[in-house]
């Protein structure tokens, strides 16, 4: 599936320029981590810790990959079964339940090609243990994605959005953490 396809299939398919830029950045990261991975391997196995509604999980799947899921949200584990049904993806995606410094039990150490973590370490309260679930459940030579809001960033995020409240926690919280 080339870039302009999976773009076209993905669930964010023409949000904002900016949004649209980020997450073309990321999808060429992630497709070449995985070429570079594959090895003559037409699938991987990859993990999402936080893939909520699957966003990343369910295109990854339709390109052949399998992934798991790890969500501590039920309904968007549930959004997510729907999101693979409707791609035709569903053998391809497993959704756990955990939250993701549970990593290393619910998938077990050394379970994947690409494990990614993206828009978690905002919210969990200690960013080194789910770096370090991230860290265990990955391969050697395998890759990890991590993706953070700056708090700056993420507070203008939410100023122009009108959150002007949201926007001043996320600037004075002293461990730059939300949610």
């Amino acid at each position: 599936m080339s870039d302009q396809q999976l773009a076209a299939t993905h669930p964010c398919a023409g949000p904002p320029p900016d949004r649209a830029l980020r997450t073309a950045v990321v999808w060429r990261t992630l497709r070449a981590a995985l070429t570079e991975r594959a090895g003559g391997r037409a699938a991987l196995d990859i993990v999402d810790a936080g893939g909520g509604t699957g966003n990343f999980a369910v295109p990854l799947a339709a390109l052949g990959h399998h992934v798991t899921v790890v969500d501590p949200n039920p309904d968007s584990l549930a959004a997510l079964e729907r999101r693979a049904a409707d791609a035709g993806v569903t053998a391809l995606v497993r959704p756990v339940q955990a939250e993701a410094a549970e990593l290393p039990d619910v998938v077990g150490p050394d379970a994947a090609d690409l494990v990614m973590c993206h828009s978690v370490l905002e919210y969990v309260d200690d960013p080194a243990v789910e770096l370090a679930a991230v860290v265990a459940v990955a391969r050697p030579g395998a890759a990890v994605s991590v993706l953070t809001a700056n708090p700056v960033a993420a507070a203008l995020h939410r100023a122009l959005a009108g959150q002007f409240d949201d926007a001043a926690r996320l600037l004075t919280d002293p461990h730059g953490t939300w949610g």
